[in-house]
């Protein structure tokens, strides 16, 4: 009777370390080094501090919507209300009124 629990506990631990995670460690650093970049153009409709909220088409098909969109992240430009503006973010947005997202850069659009 011990053999066949020493074997049920060899074979529950050879399952365990079959389902853990990759074994290659390349493969899971690729994945963490490929981040999305999104952007779009917009027009500074309020400033507050270091915050503005552009009115812009976040995506595809969707209609002109407000979004918070950090300023801080380019000390070198001043920006005004009415400026028209290219924003790059990480892709994610935050779905509140306005919508949030983390930019990653601003800069006046040519």
């Amino acid at each position: 009777m011990p053999k066949l629990y020493t074997v049920l506990a060899i074979m529950v631990l050879l399952t365990i370390a079959g389902c853990s995670g990759p074994t290659n460690s390349n493969e899971h650093n690729h994945d963490e080094l490929e981040t999305e970049t999104v952007s779009f153009t917009g027009t500074i409709r309020e400033i507050n501090g270091k915050t503005a909220i552009v009115s812009a088409v976040l995506s595809e098909g969707n209609p002109e919507s407000n979004v918070f969109v950090d300023l801080s992240v380019n000390q070198d430009e001043t920006f005004q209300v009415g400026d028209i503006i290219k924003v790059e973010y990480d892709g994610a947005i935050n779905e509140s009124n306005p919508a949030q997202i983390n930019t990653l850069s601003v800069e006046h659009a040519e």
